[in-house]
C-alpha cells in the first residue's frame, strides 16, 4: 500500500518541476473527487499503540471560490486494525459526517499547484468487536461509539491532467476532541487523531452554464 502512495505522490512532485503554463480557472466550477489512501491512528494512547495502517477512501465534493480558493466537503472511511489480541477490541474507524475546509493554492494560474488548508466538523468514531460489534467499556458498560468536534489540516499538491480533470496527492492530520475518562475509565478515552495520505482524481463540472434548448428565451 505505501509503495503505491508514495509513487503516485512522486509522479506529481515530478509534475511539479515542469515548465509552468497556464491552467483552468475553476471558479465558480463544482469538482466530484474519489480518493484512495492509507491512515495510521497517532492519537489515544490505547489506539496507537495497537493500531496497524490500512487503506481509506472516500470523496470530496469542492466548489471553486476563487482562481486560488477552494472550498471542499470530505466524506470519507478510516480504519485501522487493533493487533492488541483481545477480541474485544478489534479495530477502530472513524467516518468523517460533517468536514467543510478550504484549500488555498500557493501557486495560481499553474498547471501544478500546491496547496494548504484546513477545516473542521463532526465525525463519527467507534471501536470494534472481533464480530464487529459494538465495542464496550466493561466498567460502565458504555458503546466505545460517539460523534465528536475535530479539526484538521492539509498540504498538498494538485495536477490538472485535462480541461476538466485534477489530480491531487495530500497529506491530511486529523484530530478529534473525544477525551472522556469518566464514561470509558478501561481504556480507549483520550483524544483521538490520525494521519492519512490520499490520491485523488476530481472531475470538473459548470455550475452555471444552461443546456441550450433552441428555443427563444
Amino acid at each position: 500500500m505505501s509503495h503505491i502512495l508514495r509513487g503516485g505522490l512522486f509522479v506529481l512532485l515530478l509534475s511539479a518541476s515542469t515548465i509552468p503554463c497556464a491552467a483552468e480557472d475553476y471558479t465558480g466550477y463544482g469538482g466530484i473527487g474519489l480518493y484512495l489512501g492509507g491512515a495510521t491512528f497517532t492519537g489515544d494512547q490505547t489506539v496507537s499503540q495497537y493500531a496497524e495502517p490500512r487503506l481509506t477512501g472516500g470523496f470530496v465534493f469542492t466548489y471553486g471560490v476563487s482562481s486560488r480558493l477552494l472550498a471542499d466537503f470530505t466524506v470519507g472511511w478510516v480504519w485501522n486494525r487493533l493487533d492488541s489480541d483481545d477480541e474485544r477490541y478489534y479495530t477502530v474507524t472513524v467516518v468523517p459526517l460533517f468536514t467543510p475546509g478550504v484549500r488555498y493554492e500557493l501557486l495560481g494560474g499553474k498547471k501544478t499547484r500546491p496547496y494548504l488548508g484546513g477545516g473542521g466538523g463532526f465525525y463519527n468514531w467507534f471501536i470494534q468487536t472481533e464480530d464487529l460489534g459494538a465495542a464496550v467499556d466493561p466498567i460502565t458498560n458504555e458503546r466505545l461509539r460517539r460523534v465528536d468536534w475535530g479539526v484538521y489540516g492539509i498540504a498538498g499538491v494538485s495536477r490538472q491532467m485535462s480541461k476538466k480533470i485534477t489530480m491531487t496527492g495530500d497529506g491530511v492530520y486529523n484530530y478529534i476532541f473525544a477525551s472522556d475518562s469518566y464514561s470509558y475509565p478501561s481504556g480507549f478515552n483520550g483524544d483521538k487523531s490520525y494521519f492519512e495520505l490520499r490520491l485523488r482524481v476530481t472531475f470538473w463540472f459548470s455550475l452555471s452554464e444552461r443546456v441550450d434548448t433552441g428555443l427563444p428565451e
